[in-house]
């Protein structure tokens, strides 16, 4: 899948997540567990590199972290729309 693909299905379940929060349906968090089953190596790369954080943390020494699940999809199509750039910016030099 190129990058622009990437961009379009990532906005738009960004927007979608988005509604169900608004509207009430979902909390819009997932925990930082269901979060690296999901989004894999590169949600623990941007945790890693200090490009997400988490929206609140449990109580204890192993409190579950969560994270806003908008948030994630918006790093996500930021990376994708920075890589299409830089692969148009590649390609026509």
């Amino acid at each position: 899948m190129d990058y622009l693909a990437h961009i379009i299905d990532n906005a738009a379940a960004m927007g979608a997540a988005s509604v169900l929060e608004q509207l009430g349906l979902t909390s819009g968090e997932i925990s930082q567990r269901r979060a690296r089953d999901t989004y894999g190596k590169w949600f623990a790369d941007a945790v890693a590199a200090g490009r997400l954080h988490p929206c609140r943390v449990e109580d204890g020494h192993a409190g579950t972290r969560w994270y806003r699940v908008v948030d994630i999809l918006a790093l996500k199509t930021k990376d994708a729309a920075r890589a299409e750039l830089n692969s148009k910016l590649y390609n026509a030099q």
